[in-house]
């Protein structure tokens, strides 16, 4: 018997003590944030809190924003620990919020969120990783693994295609199968059957007119039937309007309390035999099972890692994370021998995380004010506040020109503003706000070189002012540390190694949802399929400010010898030489894209499908080794339901970002098929001309065939093109019938044998 086994009879054995009634109850939250319990029955309680980045307002049992919720820590959000490509970060991260959540008595953190940014509008796209599934579903597996390897479970959320704000109780995500199974459920797949994860939290808004908490086929056929998922499944909060509905769906845990009107609905049901008691027991059995895992007890050591191991982990992970956008004329790092104009009212209040239910309470948090005397004498910094809110002060605007003109370089603190986006409400525009455009227009028109500094969860447009900064650092909402961090790498104390998680376009127009966003009428349409990301700009040669995967370093890196191994099995290792020409140690991301090279159907140029950091010292070399499995190269067969590789060759593509690819290593493949076309008698005639046999009798029919101008010598070469286009085009059974007996039933049924094998 598995430890999984024993666990989950232990689960039934004590549901076997209770009464009907107090399993229904356990079906329903007991608080806010607590979970019902029977301590006297070996069946404890659980708390459980927001905490994707930190410990929120449900250690204490609070709502957001109360003065009673505890500090902790705030750690960078997903949009920026992404940015790390950093798998062995992500997983110690993830071990420092168990640590926080142990201290503050929580069993269940809700995170991390793993939603794609089908739009940069998205209000919480600070929560989710990327735009990328893979690269989503990788680092949250890491995340998920690292939190309960210190005994707190994990609640990766929101199940599925939560991707906008607008309207997200009621708004239906209308979204074909590709789209479904290959962008916005990969990210999912991989976090659940890589990492899993304790519980999995369903979302308020619907998938193909079905309401997520409702959704059997969601949250049961695939969640569970297909992933193999055993842990809870947990609503949204106050997600559940059908509580038989949604147990029956596979909700196990409604959150928060309904008050009992939970209970008694499905009270009401078990007696009119629309559920049965073993729908109860499954769900109740899981929660008992997961009290047993994680509800806290008395006998547990306290956490290892001290607050200040902590804090200095907030700064490494922001370190890693920040990305050098641009840096013309070297101007990154600063010597520390000049002056420095210190910009903007986020040089003294950062703005280091998202709004809403993810917020964290922090005790105290860096500034680059405070920070840069770590570098530079008083005499050598002067601040301008230069902006107040979003409408351009005259006044701060004067003041930062002339502090910025006396200055060798200016940093500009800019970004977007709590009340630019937020949990609640998206975006309404890419653009930052004016007051800061006036700051960076006028500021760079006097200073000899000036950096911008970038705070925000999402894209910004960079356009109006990127060709006339000499450099871009990209901090994304980087936690508590996130000014430490960012001045280490404006300094030249640790060199910048983050990269890009989504590609930045140059306008909103350019987006693959833009003219699906947000929708109407309760539902909003995914036409753009599974072009997303730089899957769509890249298929639609669109230019872009910043690729997917870029980022910039102090120091150069070359790419040797790439080369690919097949296994029995078909998984393929991938292996190159990196070798660092700089004279500085730093990391690269080795990141390696997949493209079929001769597809039935269409499919992206390239889709990431493995990534490496690697730290390698000057002048050195370093040979890295990436495993891709055999889904890696597989998209979804609507047709078929199932995942399908088609055989041929397929180009693995090495490079340092979605478009700056430095080697190509090709592969063959038996795959599962050799084309995924639809073989039947409605079939076009074309599908079938690989056969020799039957190709040789469809040109005897064409040149018998008095319709067709009795033999292609008569014919011109536009009506022998003609002739073949309607002739290839034609279902195989409309060419039977026209035939007159060419070709007969059984000589039908032989070719769709043949080429169905």
């Amino acid at each position: 018997m598995t430890q999984n086994d024993r666990s989950r009879a232990a689960a039934f054995q004590l549901l076997a003590g209770l009464t009907i009634d107090e399993k229904i109850a356990l079906l329903s939250g007991a608080s806010s944030w607590q979970t019902v319990g029977y301590p006297d029955r070996g069946i404890r309680s659980m708390t459980l809190s927001d905490g994707p980045h930190g410990i929120g307002a449900g250690a204490a049992g609070e709502l957001i924003g109360t003065p009673n919720a505890p500090t902790a820590i705030c750690f960078p959000t997903a949009s920026t620990l992404s940015c790390s490509w950093d798998r062995v970060l992500a997983r110690t991260q993830g071990a420092a919020l168990a640590a926080e959540a142990r201290r503050a008595g929580v069993d269940v953190v809700l995170g991390p969120g793993m939603n794609l940014k089908r739009t940069p509008l998205g209000g919480r796209n600070f929560e989710y990783f990327s735009e990328d599934p893979y690269l989503s579903g990788r680092l949250a597996a890491a995340v998920i693994a690292g939190t309960e390897s210190g005994g707190v479970g994990t609640c990766v959320k929101h199940f599925a295609l939560n991707n906008q704000e607008h309207d997200r109780f009621t708004i239906s995500a209308e979204v074909d199968e590709r789209a479904l199974r290959e962008i916005y459920l990969r990210g999912f797949e991989i976090a659940v059957t890589e990492g899993r994860p304790a519980t999995v939290m369903a979302a308020y808004n619907a998938v193909n007119g079905v309401p997520c908490a409702e959704n059997s086929r969601l949250l049961t056929g695939i969640l569970r039937d297909e992933w193999g998922f055993d842990g809870v499944v947990v609503s949204d909060w106050g997600a559940v309007s059908d509580q038989v509905a949604s147990l029956k769906a596979g909700i196990d845990l409604e959150m928060p309390t309904s008050q009992g009107m939970g209970a008694a609905a499905i009270r009401d049901a078990l007696k009119s035999g629309d559920v049965g008691e073993e729908d109860i027991d499954r769900a109740a059995a899981r929660i008992i099972e997961l009290s047993s895992r994680f509800a806290r007890q008395e006998h547990l050591e306290p956490a290892a890692s001290s607050t200040a191991e902590l804090v200095e982990l907030a700064r490494i992970v922001a370190q890693q994370s920040i990305v050098l956008l641009r840096n013309e004329r070297n101007t990154l790092p600063l010597a520390r021998t000049g002056t420095v104009a210190l910009i903007g009212e986020f040089a003294e209040k950062p703005r280091f995380q998202g709004g809403g239910s993810s917020n964290v309470n922090v005790a105290s948090f860096a500034t680059a004010r405070t920070e840069i005397g770590r570098f530079l004498a008083p005499h050598q910094v002067r601040y301008a506040r230069g902006y107040d809110g979003e409408q351009v002060d005259q006044a701060l605007l004067h003041e930062a020109v002339a502090v910025a003109s006396e200055a060798d370089v200016a940093l500009l603190f800019v970004g977007l503003t709590e009340m630019t986006e937020s949990e609640g409400f998206d975006r309404e525009t890419l653009s930052l706000p004016e007051s800061q455009l006036a700051l960076i227009e006028q500021v760079r028109a006097v200073s000899p070189r000036t950096v911008v500094i970038l705070h925000k969860g999402s894209v910004v447009d960079v356009t109006p002012w990127h060709d006339t900064v000499d450099a871009i650092l990209d901090l994304n909402l980087g936690g508590q540390q996130v000014a430490a961090a960012a001045l280490d790498i404006v300094f030249g104390d640790v060199n910048p190694s983050g990269r890009t998680s989504e590609t930045v376009p140059l306008r909103l127009e350019d987006t693959p949802a833009y003219l699906d966003y947000p929708g109407a009428q309760r539902q909003v349409h995914y036409r753009e399929s599974i072009w997303v990301g730089y899957r769509y700009y890249d298929r639609r040669k669109l230019p872009v400010a910043y690729p997917f995967g870029h980022g910039l370093s102090y120091t150069e890196f070359d790419y040797l010898d790439p080369r690919a191994r097949v296994h029995d099995d078909e998984t393929v290792t991938v292996e190159v030489t990196v070798r660092n020409v700089g004279v500085r140690d730093g990391s690269e991301v080795v990141q390696v894209y997949v493209r079929d090279d001769l597809s039935t159907v269409p499919r992206p140029d390239r889709e990431l499908r493995g990534f490496s950091k690697i730290w390698i010292p000057a002048g050195e070399t370093v040979t890295t080794s990436i495993d891709l499995d055999r889904r890696d190269f597989a998209f979804w067969d609507e047709y078929r339901d199932r995942w399908v590789i088609e055989s041929g060759t397929f180009t693995l593509e090495i490079g340092h970002s979605s478009r700056d690819i430095r080697a190509h290593v090709g592969v063959e493949l038996t795959g599962d098929t050799g084309t995924v076309e639809i073989i039947d008698r409605r079939s076009p005639v074309r599908h079938f001309l690989s056969d020799p046999e039957f190709a040789v009798t469809v040109a005897q029919f064409v040149a018998a065939t008095p319709l067709l101008g009795d033999g292609s010598d008569a014919l011109s070469p536009l009506q022998q093109q003609i002739v073949t286009e309607v002739i290839n085009g034609m279902p195989l059974e409309t060419l039977r019938l026209l035939s007159r007996g060419a070709f007969s039933d059984e000589d039908i049924d032989k070719v769709i044998a043949r080429l169905s094998r």
